[in-house]
């Protein structure tokens, strides 16, 4: 009489298959006992091919576990109709991930509005330049070189950097192109390569670390984005004023509101406040996806944006500043810590935070705002 043993966890819910075996092993062994049950070894589908050889101590193969999924109605329409199963529809999140799109296509959607408001700015402020013509085209391609670059150097496969090389090809030649001709067109220009070369630098050194979406490499490359504003005013000027608009300021355009600044000393203010806004936007963001529950970090981005906003109430009482855009700074200090605690809370309650379109929608609100309150000075 055999003893049963007791059965293992790992041993419930497997189904086992039985091997084929030949038509002789179906009958009694050779010693005229039958062959043991599963009630006999004490385990759900087990089979003599299952157990271990009492002589040697090891198992033979006789016997396949699987998994046996419940059938939905696609199986039914497939059984119905005799055509396959359709092909699943890849994901948002799946197509932007394909190395080629991430070449071609930057998916970081805030860097659009950080691509375009600050040439605006300094257009509002100075004027426009036929060379900006030359010049803005050359800058989006150089941040599209930047991007496909920073996708060649995180990509460890040779097939997927393959597929990377024709746009970083293009961009990179284009880049250097448009650049060249505008530097010829407009010398002056390579001033600004003083102030920029750090800031690219370590935008380059964090992507060479694998930490492009650090928060150094955000702000550095935000801060890049806003001296646009600044470039452009020097297009505008052609390159007056003397060395970064440290010179004689004179008969510039652009002034406060009490003309107390004009010229550079104005874009100067001017063009701090747009690094502020952006670079303000980047642990903002941060709070509301990658960094939700970061309290050290929301306290951060609230402290600064309050402390620009009393500045800028304190430059509006003292006619430097327009009072409709300091009023726009205490906004955006409330959105600071307004925004993200409201989405914690959504996170908590649903599970469904804001989509970052939605918060794409209002930062294009602040944009505007941002423009047209600094737009008549």
């Amino acid at each position: 009489m055999s003893q049963s043993r007791p059965s293992r966890p790992s041993d419930r819910n497997v189904e086992h298959i039985r091997a084929e075996e030949p038509a002789t092993s179906a009958g009694p062994d050779d010693s005229g006992e039958a062959a043991p049950t599963d009630s006999d070894t004490g385990r759900e589908g087990a089979t003599p091919d299952s157990r271990s050889d009492p002589a040697t101590g090891a198992g033979r193969q006789g016997a396949i576990p699987s998994q046996q999924s419940r059938p939905g109605p696609e199986d039914d329409i497939m059984l119905a109709t005799g055509r396959k199963r359709a092909a699943p529809q890849p994901t948002q999140e799946q197509i932007r991930r394909q190395p080629g799109r991430r070449a071609w296509v930057p998916n970081q959607h805030g860097a659009w509005s950080m691509l375009v408001l600050p040439p605006m700015v300094g257009w509002v402020v100075g004027g426009f330049s036929w060379v900006n013509l030359l010049f803005l085209p050359a800058w989006w391609g150089a941040y599209l070189a930047y991007w496909a670059w920073s996708q060649w150097l995180r990509t460890r496969s040779a097939r997927k950097r393959a597929v990377l090389l024709l746009p970083l090809g293009m961009y990179s030649a284009g880049t250097a192109a448009l650049g060249l001709i505008t530097v010829l067109v407009a010398p002056y220009l390579l001033q600004w390569a003083v102030p920029l070369a750090p800031l690219l630098a370590i935008a380059a050194h964090q992507v060479w670390r694998g930490k492009e979406r650090s928060l150094a490499s955000g702000l550095a490359t935000t801060a890049a984005a806003s001296l646009m504003s600044a470039v452009t005013y020097s297009l505008a000027v052609g390159g007056a004023g003397g060395f970064l608009g440290l010179g004689d300021a004179q008969g510039l355009p652009g002034a406060s509101p009490n003309g107390e600044l004009s010229g550079w000393p104005w874009m100067w203010l001017v063009t701090a406040l747009t690094a502020a806004y952006f670079c303000g936007t980047v642990p903002y963001i941060k709070s509301m996806i990658r960094e939700r529950f970061n309290y050290r970090l929301l306290a951060g981005t609230v402290a600064v944006h309050a402390a620009v906003a009393g500045a800028s109430l304190w430059l509006a009482s003292s006619g430097l500043l327009p009072w409709p855009h300091a009023v726009l700074w205490v906004l955006l200090a409330v959105r600071s810590c307004a925004m993200p605690i409201w989405q914690w809370r959504l996170v908590r309650a649903r599970s469904r935070p804001l989509r970052p379109g939605t918060m794409g929608v209002l930062e294009i609100v602040f944009c505007l705002a941002f423009l047209i309150t600094i737009a008549p000075h």
